[in-house]
């Protein structure tokens, strides 16, 4: 999922493109959706359905190919804003204008925007990963990429 608020930035960057939501690849675009708020594990209800924040996104040579330039996956990182991958938990129809409702909020997490600045920084921060290591909402293959680190 992507933030709806992330759009502007990104139409300035790149004016020429022909805008659509989903342009980051996201199944769903969140108005609101604020990722300094969003903690890995938070469980949210979206129409009949219910989601697990699991992990930011990265960006890969698709995203600059689909930007016209390979430079845009260095912008991406730089602007620090992600959105996120999600597991459902529990299927259901999700439509245009429904709420995105937190359900559960995450114990002992950190939230996808510090996630997104660790993976990408030099100096990793051990606090953060001891954080995150144990949460296993957190795919076990992150989790064990991490522990190089501590």
């Amino acid at each position: 999922m992507f933030s709806e608020n992330h759009y502007d930035y990104w139409k300035k960057l790149y004016p020429n493109l022909n805008w659509n939501w989903g342009m980051f690849g996201e199944n769903l675009t969140i108005s609101g959706l604020n990722e300094d708020n969003l903690y890995i594990g938070d469980i949210y209800k979206v129409g009949e359905a219910l989601i697990q924040v699991t992990q930011p996104r990265e960006p890969c040579f698709k995203f600059g190919y689909k930007f016209g330039s390979q430079k845009a996956i260095k912008q991406f990182i730089d602007y620090g804003y992600s959105g996120s991958y999600i597991r459902i938990l529990e299927e259901g129809y999700v439509s245009k204008g429904d709420t995105f409702q937190l359900n559960k909020q995450a114990k002992n997490s950190i939230t996808t925007t510090q996630f997104f600045n660790l993976l990408f920084t030099k100096n990793k921060d051990k606090k953060l990963i001891k954080a995150i290591i144990n949460n296993n909402s957190l795919p076990l293959r992150k989790r064990e990429k991490l522990k190089i680190f501590l």
